[in-house]
């Protein structure tokens, strides 16, 4: 389920109203995420601060909506509140950024040719004829949340430090070919930590990326495989830290592992044989 909130600023803050939007299981949920991204953000809203506190609205279904979980200034550039106060409209006279870049691409193509980079454009126009305009079917994609915990996880895994709100086929496939890897010893302790960390298994999606991403800067992908149990103590301990003190227990771990000495191997008493 999305939740989509506008935080207004005061006029004697002079500020920008904030919009940001999340898929969670409910409301509640959406609320806690909130409350850490305006914390990151350093937003405080209510009396006597610059903004007022958050308020649910309709989602919009257009093309300028800003990235899941992050904070937008420009959202309110382009659109407002209806008079029901919890659907939102395009400003009338304004010019909605999709539209411009739509429009300039335009300009630069004369008779098939990109004026810009001299790219011969492919005429399309004889299929368009024979397939009756038909437009080019949209990839198929799959929301992250809807999947199981481990592909969940895998999925933020192969993001490569970008929050994934969706995958697309390939990636699925690559998600896919991941969980059977048995050989991949970093993935499957990734995957069975998250199993056996009750807090992981609850874990909301932006939760579960920021757990990940947390495990790769501590445990980077190239580096030496962490043993499950390691593994398991990390999350466990990530999971229940404040918010606000996560990045300083990754840095502590980090900066544990890379100080800790190699084992040294005792050797025993040599036997004599007579």
């Amino acid at each position: 389920m999305e939740f989509f909130y506008v935080v207004k600023a005061t006029q004697k803050s002079g500020k920008q109203d904030a919009t940001v939007w999340f898929t969670a299981k409910s409301e509640a949920r959406a609320n806690l995420m909130l409350d850490v991204v305006l914390e990151d953000a350093e937003i405080e809203t209510g009396r006597g601060k610059d903004y007022a506190r958050p308020i649910r609205t309709n989602f919009p279904v257009v093309n300028e909506l800003p990235p899941e979980g992050e904070i937008s200034f420009t959202f309110t550039n382009y659109y407002r509140l209806g008079e029901d106060g919890m659907t939102w409209e395009q400003i009338p006279g304004v010019t909605l950024p999709s539209s411009e870049a739509a429009a300039v691409a335009r300009q630069h193509i004369v008779d098939g040719v990109d004026t810009e980079t001299g790219e011969v454009l492919e005429d399309h126009s004889e299929n368009f004829e024979n397939k009756g305009n038909s437009p080019t079917p949209a990839p198929e994609l799959t929301v992250v949340a809807t999947m199981p915990l481990r592909h969940r996880v895998l999925a933020q895994h192969i993001g490569e430090g970008e929050y994934l709100y969706h995958v697309d086929a390939s990636q699925k496939k690559e998600i896919l070919r991941l969980e059977m890897d048995t050989d991949n010893s970093y993935v499957q302790n990734l995957l069975l930590a998250a199993e056996n960390v009750e807090a992981f298994k609850k874990a909301i999606e932006h939760d579960i990326h920021k757990a990940v991403n947390a495990h790769k800067q501590v445990f980077p992908v190239d580096g030496k495989v962490p043993e499950l149990c390691t593994t398991i103590k990390f999350f466990k301990e990530w999971f229940s830290a404040e918010h606000i003190n996560r990045g300083l227990l990754v840095k502590e771990w980090a900066e544990r592992l890379k100080n800790k000495p190699a084992p040294v191997k005792k050797s025993g008493p040599h036997k004599v044989i007579v």
